[in-house]
């Protein structure tokens, strides 16, 4: 009996209620078919995309069962079994129309029977328009509505398009409580975009210019998340946020959740935006000033999202505990052209990936983060993965003695860094550039210069905690003052001194800099990125931090051009 317990422990809470009866029907079993029929549903009802898709419920049952829909636009993948844990797989076609509903049954004899509800979106498309007080229906600038109702009629595929001026949250999160101020948010809940930067005053034919009508979605440091972010993962679809400012979130200091469509979402995590289980995209925007009293103050990525940053600054989010800037838990990461700068906070005041993370960062810098424990500006954690091109990592600090100025690596983590500078950093323990401990960390460094931070006992810029780790890659590149030729041995003759060799714009400067000399062209960059699995963008590898051409160049670091 208590080995099935135990079993029972372990399968997900979903579902464990009806494991339990399950089992209970097989140990109930008698040799007389007198057996009452049972039917339990993990869930009477599914909301559908209006682009349809696949979906599923789990069900148990003691009898053969059989499964019908009413509606054609539902396809049940197998209509019929024995008895037992089923998952019943059904398809929904795309719509075109209205909202439509259909229901399927599922029957295990003529008396006993249940349906589940499957409600889809209208196939409504339209441009939704925005001001601050809008009234109207949305159709039009003219009729343009308030942020909350677009949020509130939007279909997926929607685009909700926002004047400028200052937008304040005010429904409630999905399952929330209406009396709390804090829970009052922007929650996306569909794959729609929201794309900001129009005059105040926009007529039709209106350009979205950001930098000129600022789009501001402002927290009024009450709102625990700005932006929630709670859409289905659904094939071809996604959120988008362009062209807005995210700002005076305060993620509250309390360990209360919520749960939106199966993820539980954390109140103290994420002032700015909270992405939970989605697919996002964020273009040209600002998540800036944004608090957190406990941890990740700017945007928390976790459970499985996919997020793609393009453009955009995280920027002076401050957290009382870990994580400033930027955390992806669990999830996938990929930015491009973007800013982690000024954020402070405990373990990783810039960037954190744990656990379970892939991100992959180009052309990107982490400046000026104020940490005060592990991981000043990027922190890999926990069978974690990050490859960092064209970064220039500078002028990050720790208050604290456990290392990892400029990258951290922790726990069987794996880190790249192709064509990036990391210096000018400063941390009170070792390895102010670069620093791994616990397990097997896998450092490989190309045609990098991570040079001139300054550490504890003067110790190296890249800095390991077991004597016995694996020594990492080091290829066309320099660490300290030693220089790496491309086959990765030390050049006895060759000295690079960060005092001298780097100009204002973290160029490298100097006739016989050697950091200038012996690194990487753009066809050796490619074959070094074709090694990594998956491998980064062939594009990136091409070029510099500001998009200078690298072809014909022999310079390391993220700078062989001007900006």
């Amino acid at each position: 009996m208590n080995k099935l317990f135990d079993l029972i422990a372990r399968i997900s809470s979903s579902l464990l209620v009806l494991v339990a009866l399950a089992f209970a029907f097989s140990a109930c079993e008698k040799e007389d078919d007198k057996i009452e029929p049972k039917l339990f549903l993990e869930t009477e009802s599914v909301s559908a995309s209006n682009s349809g898709g696949e979906y599923s419920v789990d069900f148990v049952t003691n009898y053969p069962w059989q499964a019908t829909a009413n509606v054609d636009w539902i396809t049940i993948a197998e209509s019929s079994g024995e008895k037992g844990r089923h998952n019943l797989v059904f398809t929904v076609d795309k719509n075109e129309d209205d909202e439509r509903v259909g229901v399927i049954t599922v029957s295990i004899s003529e008396s006993t029977n249940l349906e589940i509800t499957v409600t889809q979106d209208p196939g409504n498309r339209n441009d939704i328009y925005v001001k601050v007080d809008g009234t109207g229906d949305g159709t039009s600038w003219a009729e343009a509505t308030s942020l909350d109702q677009a949020l509130a009629m939007a279909v997926d595929g929607n685009v909700i398009h926002i004047a400028a001026g200052v937008y304040t949250p005010g429904t409630t999160i999905s399952g929330g409580n209406t009396a709390d101020e804090g829970d009052n948010t922007f929650q996306i809940s569909k794959n729609i975009a929201l794309k900001g930067g129009y005059p105040a005053d926009a007529t039709a034919g209106a350009e979205a210019d950001p930098a000129t009508h600022k789009t501001i979605l402002d927290g009024q440091g009450v709102a625990y998340h700005v932006v929630v972010v709670s859409s289905p993962r659904v094939e071809g679809q996604k959120v988008v946020l362009e062209g807005l400012t995210i700002t005076n979130g305060n993620a509250v200091a309390s360990s209360a959740t919520l749960t939106i469509n199966g993820v539980v979402f954390r109140r103290d995590y994420g002032g700015g935006v909270i992405i939970g289980n989605s697919l996002a995209e964020i273009v040209n925007c600002d998540i800036v000033d944004n608090a957190s009293r406990r941890h990740v103050a700017g945007m928390y990525i976790f459970g499985g999202s996919e997020v793609t940053i393009k453009n955009s600054r995280v920027s002076r989010n401050a957290s009382a505990s870990n994580g400033g800037g930027a955390w992806v838990a669990d999830s996938k990461a990929w930015v491009y052209d973007s800013e982690f700068n000024e954020n402070s906070g405990g373990t990783a005041a810039g960037f954190h990936a744990y656990p379970n993370a892939t991100t992959y960062l180009y052309n990107t810098v982490l400046a000026n983060n104020a940490g005060r424990s592990y991981g000043a500006a990027f922190y890999a954690r926990e069978n974690s993965k990050g490859v960092l091109v064209n970064c220039l990592i500078r002028d990050n600090t720790s208050t604290s003695a456990n290392g990892g100025g400029g990258v951290m690596m922790y726990s069987d983590c794996q880190v790249d860094i192709i064509s990036s500078t990391i210096t000018g950093n400063v941390i009170n323990g070792p390895g102010g550039g670069v620093y791994r401990r616990l397990g097997n960390n896998v450092l490989s460094i190309y045609n990098s210069v991570i040079s001139g931070n300054t550490q504890k006992d003067d110790g190296p810029d890249v800095d390991v905690y077991e004597a016995d780790a694996e020594a990492p890659v080091v290829k066309a590149s320099v660490l300290g003052s030693v220089v790496f030729d491309a086959s990765g041995a030390e050049m006895g003759g060759e000295t690079f001194n960060p005092a001298t060799s780097f100009d204002a714009d973290y160029g490298l400067v100097g006739d016989t800099n050697p950091a200038r000399q012996y690194g990487m062209n753009a066809t050796t960059l490619g074959s070094v990125g074709g090694a990594i699995n998956p491998a980064p963008d062939a594009e990136y590898l091409s070029i510099d931090l500001y998009h200078n051409d690298r072809s014909g160049s022999t310079i390391m670091g993220a700078v062989v051009g001007a900006p």
